[in-house]
């Protein structure tokens, strides 16, 4: 049977396209909770991102977004739609992809491996600007466990990694060291201050990255609670940032992140005074990179922090990420 080929009016692609575009404002704004911020991440002007804005909150007859002078937070039918905001350009995305692949089966794709722990807006950063920098190729970012991380990576079946230190095992070439900021996930209901100590937080709850995923960042998390007298009242583990933010936006609860200040979905990320915290990350391969892969680690140590200081922070020694080489 001949398959009947469907053309979709030019005014109707137009409609779309242009729901897709401005759904990407809407999530961009919610991942920044700022305006100026949102734009400079999307690389284009403040106006146009506002007009746009408005046309998906006329479009969706409700309004996204409450302004105020702290920058901007989800309403509460913002917070029930960007789920599925993102879920829609994630599709689209993946819509793109295959469609690169039928017209050129034999374009390189590049597998990415992210540790357990980078916050969502980072984790978008990463994905950005990979593909930016490599445009011949398919990108593919995706989050797993420190040990399957690692077996991947040694098995031929990832290309690089971002792993938290410190890192032991044979056969990886490791880039330098870098020092990502930490900041903190807190209820946006005014229990916390903007700028808390470490230590004034000893009523919450802590939410850290489950240690059967990333047993490094999870002990030297913890280390660094006791360094600096944070006495969790109980620590729970989390493997679901969209579920984290939830019991967080319920109160009574706090979590780390390397996302930059501002709120959103019921949650704030706020500085924390005193001394800077930094999760300290690696970027890791085997074997030599050839070709546009050769491009990628200095793009990924842009993206993720700077590289640490002599004599700056650095991890607790005892917890290790470590998978023998096979």
């Amino acid at each position: 049977m001949d398959m009947v080929r469907t053309t979709i009016p030019a005014w109707i692609s137009s409609l779309l396209m242009d729901m897709v575009r401005h759904l990407e404002y809407f999530t961009a704004i919610a991942a920044e909770g700022h305006f100026g911020r949102a734009a400079q991440r999307l690389r284009m002007r403040q106006p146009p991102l506002s007009q746009g804005l408005r046309r998906l909150e006329d479009e969706l007859g409700t309004r996204l977004f409450d302004r105020d002078s702290q920058g901007v937070r989800l309403t509460e039918a913002g917070r029930a739609l960007l789920p599925t905001a993102q879920r829609v350009l994630d599709e689209v995305q993946q819509l793109h992809l295959l469609a690169r692949r039928q017209r050129d089966p034999e374009r390189e794709v590049l597998r990415i491996r992210v540790a357990s722990g980078l916050g969502r807006g980072h984790y978008a950063q990463v994905v950005a600007a990979c593909r930016r920098a490599v445009p011949e190729a398919d990108i593919e970012v995706s989050e797993q466990t420190t040990r399957d991380l690692i077996r991947d990576l040694l098995g031929g079946r990832a290309d690089l990694g971002v792993l938290h230190e410190p890192i032991v095992s044979r056969g990886l070439t490791l880039g330098p060291t870098l020092e990502v900021p930490l900041r903190c996930l807190v209820p946006d209901d005014g229990s916390v201050r903007d700028s808390p100590r470490l230590r004034d937080l000893g009523g919450y709850e802590l939410l850290l990255p489950a240690r059967d995923q990333a047993p490094a960042a999870h002990d030297d998390l913890l280390a660094m609670c006791e360094r600096h007298g944070f006495l969790p009242r109980v620590v729970r583990e989390m493997s679901d940032e969209r579920v984290a933010r939830g019991l967080i936006a319920a109160g009574g609860v706090v979590a780390f992140t390397t996302d930059p200040p501002g709120s959103g979905e019921g949650v704030r990320i706020v500085r924390l005074d005193g001394d800077p915290l930094a999760l300290s990350l690696r970027v890791a391969w085997a074997g030599t990179l050839t070709g546009p892969a050769r491009r990628l680690p200095d793009i990924l140590q842009d993206v993720l922090g700077t590289p640490r200081r002599p004599g700056g922070l650095g991890p607790a020694p005892r917890p290790v990420s470590e998978v023998p080489a096979p």
